[in-house]
């Protein structure tokens, strides 16, 4: 879907994230709290130098430009675009620049360079810690540019292909908060539209970071322009999407199906000889059960992802909230210690001290009592960690 790239697949040391957007051709607001924020001008104050010297993470030849930033190296490469880690001279730090080519007649392509440019603004509004935070955005020679965070680690796709497999517990945690970044997008009105492995990057196999808000609503908006552009496997795509209808919450719902059911399995709920046969078989939606695929997936946890992939958008959950709650829900539930049946009296008072006990009471001392109250404050903290 507008070509597979990863913008972060080569890790560097973290770097501040700040909140800036300069460039003519884009006025983006983002704000990071507790980070870096706009460089203070004042009145006719000399604009801030620009800092030519790159982190030692990005150090060595300039490749071109963007706009200001110093391409360093070219990391991904997809059907539609280019990514390159980045410097940013004037507020020195390390970041990822995507670059798109259309190919477009050039009418149609500003249209196209327009309404990217409007995405990009969107997406800038974002400030959630499970969505790639994009800084700027704008056109130059190579096309519509965006900027944003570079991140360490790998997207799940390359996770997957390189043999890891989460357990269930690590899957539902990974979706949940995925479900819980598009629950904040759509409140926004943002709807992501091409939710994949490739989309979700991990930065240490534990927080995902959603990425390419926009870029993929762009081709989904059915104009005349955009013909041609929803390229790739539609193992991800609704049934609505494939046949042309618009998109809405419930579509980014779909996909997060298909991505758990993958991680719970291991392989993809569709399959085909062919383009047609993959488009025939999502149309019908009947795959096979993951818990039947894999016994040892949980029975509650594959009918939260067959439910997310109803082939009638009303038969899913009504939103990502949604899904995200019943996620969650089933985490607490498969985390719950086994319920202790007391050996007293609870409306009993314990004893008090000095008290001696009578023969055959089963009473249970204060001290006792109170080393029962701490242990469970214990229990209950070590699964409110487990949850996060």
């Amino acid at each position: 879907m507008l070509g597979d790239v990863n913008p972060h697949s080569s890790p560097t040391p973290g770097q501040p994230r700040g909140a800036a957007s300069a460039g003519p051709q884009a006025d983006l607001h983002h704000t990071d709290h507790g980070q870096d924020d706009w460089p203070a001008i004042v009145g006719d104050s000399a604009p801030m130098p620009l800092d030519p010297t790159p982190h030692p993470a990005v150090s060595g030849p300039t490749i071109g430009h963007v706009g200001r930033y110093a391409l360093k190296q070219l990391i991904g490469e997809g059907g539609l675009g280019r990514v390159y880690t980045a410097w940013d001279p004037l507020l020195s730090r390390t970041l990822a620049i995507k670059t798109l080519h259309m190919g477009s007649e050039d009418e149609q392509r500003q249209a196209l360079d327009a309404l990217i440019l409007d995405e990009a603004r969107a997406s800038a509004s974002l400030s959630h810690p499970n969505i790639v935070t994009v800084y700027d955005a704008g056109l130059s020679e190579m096309g519509v540019y965006i900027a944003m965070e570079h991140l360490a680690g790998s997207d799940l796709r390359q996770l997957m292909d390189d043999g890891w497999r989460p357990d269930p517990m690590r899957a539902a945690k990974v979706m949940r908060r995925v479900a819980e970044a598009l629950s904040y997008a759509h409140g926004r009105g943002v709807i992501h539209c091409d939710i994949k492995p490739a989309n979700i990057f991990m930065t240490d196999r534990r927080k995902p970071k959603v990425l390419d808000f926009g870029i993929a609503r762009v081709a989904h908006r059915g104009t005349s322009s955009l013909d041609g552009l929803v390229t790739g496997s539609p193992l991800y795509l609704a049934p609505e999407q494939l046949r042309g209808e618009t998109p809405d919450v419930r579509t980014d719902v779909y996909a997060m199906g298909v991505v758990l059911y993958e991680l719970l399995t291991g392989r993809k709920p569709f399959a085909g000889r062919n383009l047609d046969e993959i488009v025939q078989a999502v149309q019908k939606g009947d795959p096979v059960p993951a818990r039947e695929l894999c016994p040892g997936v949980p029975p509650d946890l594959s009918a939260i992802a067959a439910r997310a992939m109803a082939v009638d958008p009303e038969r899913r959950f009504a939103n990502a909230r949604e899904m995200a709650v019943a996620l969650r829900a089933w985490q607490i539930r498969a985390t719950a210690p086994m319920r202790l049946t007391p050996a007293f009296d609870p409306s009993r008072q314990p004893y008090e001290r000095g008290e001696p006990a009578s023969a055959g009471d089963s009473r249970v001392p204060a001290t006792t009592a109170r080393w029962l109250a701490l242990l469970g404050l214990a229990v209950a903290g070590a699964l409110l960690w487990q949850l996060r």
